[in-house]
């Protein structure tokens, strides 16, 4: 039997689809699926791999049962210019620090082992501009062939700069703005202003068409009751700084004042376009509560020819989805930690609901003290990938909580540290870039 498939995708954890080869033949063989050896190879499938294999009513869809790892998030530094109203930084009492370049070299040198490596992300708690080797810190892992990408406030974004992360091989450039007014940018971002921003992502655009790079331009808004009015103008303001797609996000309150200004309150589903340009942005749109208020501002943001993404998340309020696990990522923290997320790279409290949680920080190793390969296919790690893909944990977000959901040590189900039940980047309503 042969299985002929035509115009396969093959989608990156970016959005971006792929095409290989026009068409390959799946041949069934004494009982065994046969898969050509490009194809093994893309996926890294030895004899020994585990594979799971899903149907629906379309066909059939493989994958392998522990992702490789595609997707590195590193923290150049937790300092940061600004003192945003929406920080971690108010609810930790963790130091300041920034990444040293020998344990980014030995990161690098471990990752050219992961040949399914497709993509480098510079940011974290801090602003990756703040470090002062950040142009080289992507120029080695634009070394590495895999896509880069950096998310900033824009304010330290000058003409060097600017020239620096062109010419270190930047492929994606995200600007984090919170209002589409002076006044409300400032107001959130405790005295950015909006003007600076604007003239220098501008600056950065014209720099980029002039020396003919290749960098995409976005924009990361993240939604509140603070600033959701401002929406209707969060199109304009994407065209004149010549961003090809638009992030928005819930809030994530680590104070206890900020938990009055989320928008999900009763919300605990959602097409990607091939081509997105500025005249027609992606809008990528995380689960709001539908008042006609929020509805008008956020359909004003699509205009009349923009897409709505809203499949980042496959949607289950009854169980999780680790957008993480499932896209094979890693966050590495300014101190050469590995966790396997951003939410777990460092200890604080938040709210979810108006109900205070400490997280605690899930280290599994430190790049300085062993190797990457070593931490990354240790027998806790592949575990707890492996219970992730599963998410057997309680479902806290849906229920007012106990005294297990103080915490992340443990859940109502018997799973122990550390629990995921109340990640609410699992239930879709934090997304990122």
């Amino acid at each position: 039997m042969q299985f002929l498939i035509n115009n396969p995708q093959f989608w990156r954890s970016d959005g971006i689809n792929e095409n290989p080869p026009e068409k390959f033949e799946l041949k069934l063989k004494d009982g065994k699926l046969e898969l050509p050896t490009e194809v093994r190879a893309r996926l890294g499938l030895n004899t020994e791999t585990e594979v799971r294999i899903k149907f629906n009513q379309k066909g059939i869809y493989i994958e392998r049962a522990d992702p490789r790892l595609t997707k590195v998030y590193i923290e150049p530094t937790s300092d940061c210019n600004l003192n945003c109203k929406t920080c971690v930084r108010h609810s930790w009492e963790e130091k300041m620090g920034f990444m040293e370049m020998e344990t980014y070299y030995k990161l690098i040198e471990e990752l050219k082992d992961f040949k399914g490596l497709e993509k480098i992300s510079f940011w974290g708690i801090g602003e990756p501009l703040f470090h002062p080797e950040i142009a080289e810190m992507i120029e080695l892992a634009s070394e590495l062939g895999v896509k880069t990408q950096m998310i900033t406030n824009g304010l330290l974004l000058d003409q060097n700069k600017a020239e620096a992360l062109l010419e270190a091989g930047l492929d994606s450039l995200v600007v984090s703005v919170d209002g589409t007014s002076p006044e409300t940018m400032a107001d959130i971002r405790s005295g950015a202003d909006l003007k600076t921003v604007i003239e220098n992502v501008q600056r950065f655009r014209n720099l980029r068409d002039k020396k003919q790079k290749k960098c995409e331009i976005g924009i990361e808004y993240v939604i509140m009751k603070s600033n959701v009015d401002e929406l209707k103008d969060l199109r304009k303001l994407a065209f004149k700084m010549g961003a090809s797609f638009i992030f928005l996000t819930n809030l994530l309150p680590y104070t206890e004042d900020m938990s009055d200004e989320i928008l999900y309150s009763f919300s605990i589903s959602r097409s990607q376009p091939e081509i997105r340009t500025e005249h027609r942005p992606e809008i990528y749109l995380p689960p709001t509560d539908l008042r006609e208020d929020i509805i008008r501002d956020l359909a004003a943001v699509g205009g009349k020819s923009s897409s709505i993404s809203t499949t980042q998340v496959p949607f289950n309020p009854h169980r999780g989805y680790c957008k993480f696990v499932e896209d094979g990522s890693i966050a590495v923290n300014w101190q050469g930690e590995i966790s396997p997320c951003i939410a777990l790279m460092h200890s604080y409290d938040l709210y979810v609901r108006e109900r205070k949680k400490h997280i605690k920080k899930y280290s599994l190793g430190n790049i300085s003290d062993e190797s990457l390969s070593a931490i990354w296919n240790q027998k806790e790690f592949r575990d707890f990938r492996k219970e992730l893909k599963e998410f057997p944990f309680s479902d806290c977000t849906q229920c007012s909580g106990c005294e297990m959901s103080k915490e992340n040590e443990e859940d109502c189900h018997g799973n122990e540290f550390p629990v995921c039940g109340d990640c609410l980047w699992a239930r879709g309503v934090i997304q990122c870039p």
